[in-house]
C-alpha cells in the first residue's frame, strides 16, 4: 500500500519537487518472536525503485521519550533490546534539481534565516517534541505542526502546491496555508476524514471536497482518487 502511494506522489510531483517521509520502525511479535520491522529500510528500497533520487534524510530524535526506558530483560544481559525514540524524515527528489530564474521573487519570499538554516539542515533534529497521538480512531500517527512546518519551508517556495497522501489530522495542511503555500490532502478513514473537513471549517480555511466511494485496497493515495496535475513541491 505504501508503494502505491509512491508511486502517486512521483506521478504528480513537479520535476525536481521533494517528496518527505516521516516513519520510523516498528516492534511487534510474530510467531511468538519479537522483532524489528525496517520501515525506513524498506520505503528507501521502493522509493528508489520508482525512480526517487534519494536524499541525505534526517534523523528525529523525540526528546519526549523517558530516556531511562528499556525494554526485555532490564539489568540482565543478553535479552534487553534498544527502546526506539527515534523517527526518520526520508528525503527523495524527482528527477534533477529544480531550477529558478534569476532572482525569482518567490524563492526570495521563502528565505529563512541563518539559524534556522544551521538548524534544519543538520542531520539530528533534538529540538522538536512528539505531538499527542489522538483521532476519532485511536492513535494518529500525528506529528507536531513545527515539523511539517520545517519541511514546508526546506523544500518548497511560496505559491507552491504541497501534497499530503496521507492527509490525517491536517498537521501538513495547516502548516503550508500557514507559509503561503497551496495544499492537497488525501484521507481514506471516513472518520478522521470528518474530523478534518471540520477542522478546515473551524479555521475558516478555503477547501475543496471531492468524496468518492471506496475502491479496492490497491493502496492508500491511489484509492483516494488521483491528485490534479498542478504545480507541487
Amino acid at each position: 500500500m505504501l508503494s502505491d502511494a509512491w508511486a502517486e506522489c512521483h506521478r504528480v510531483l513537479a520535476a525536481g519537487g521533494i517528496l518527505a517521509v516521516n516513519i520510523g520502525d516498528a516492534l511487534r511479535s510474530d510467531r511468538g518472536e519479537f522483532r524489528l520491522w525496517p520501515n525506513p529500510a524498506e520505503t528507501l528500497v521502493a522509493a528508489s525503485g520508482l525512480g526517487f533520487v534519494p536524499l541525505p534524510y534526517v534523523l528525529w530524535k523525540k526528546p519526549t521519550n523517558r530516556p531511562n526506558a528499556f525494554l526485555g530483560s532490564g539489568f540482565l544481559p543478553p535479552n534487553a533490546y534498544v527502546t526506539l525514540d527515534c523517527e526518520f524524515v526520508l528525503l527523495f527528489r524527482k528527477g534533477a534539481l529544480r531550477r529558478f530564474p534569476p532572482h525569482d521573487a518567490t524563492r526570495l519570499a521563502s528565505r529563512f534565516t541563518r539559524s534556522e538554516r544551521d538548524r534544519w539542515f543538520s542531520q539530528v533534529w533534538t529540538d522538536i517534541r512528539g505531538a499527542r497521538q489522538t483521532s476519532p480512531r485511536g492513535r494518529s500517527a500525528a506529528f507536531p505542526l513545527e515539523l511539517a512546518e520545517r519541511l514546508v519551508r526546506m523544500f518548497s517556495v511560496v505559491g507552491d502546491t504541497v501534497l499530503d497522501p496521507f492527509a490525517g489530522t491536517g498537521t501538513t495542511l495547516w502548516a503550508a496555508a500557514r507559509w503561503g503555500r497551496d495544499a492537497i490532502g488525501v484521507e481514506w478513514d471516513r472518520a478522521t476524514y470528518r474530523a478534518l473537513e471540520a477542522s478546515a471549517r473551524n479555521q475558516k480555511f478555503k477547501t475543496l471536497v471531492r468524496r468518492e466511494s471506496p475502491g479496492p485496497a490497491s493502496g492508500a493515495a491511489r484509492r483516494g482518487g488521483r491528485v490534479p496535475r498542478r504545480r507541487q513541491a
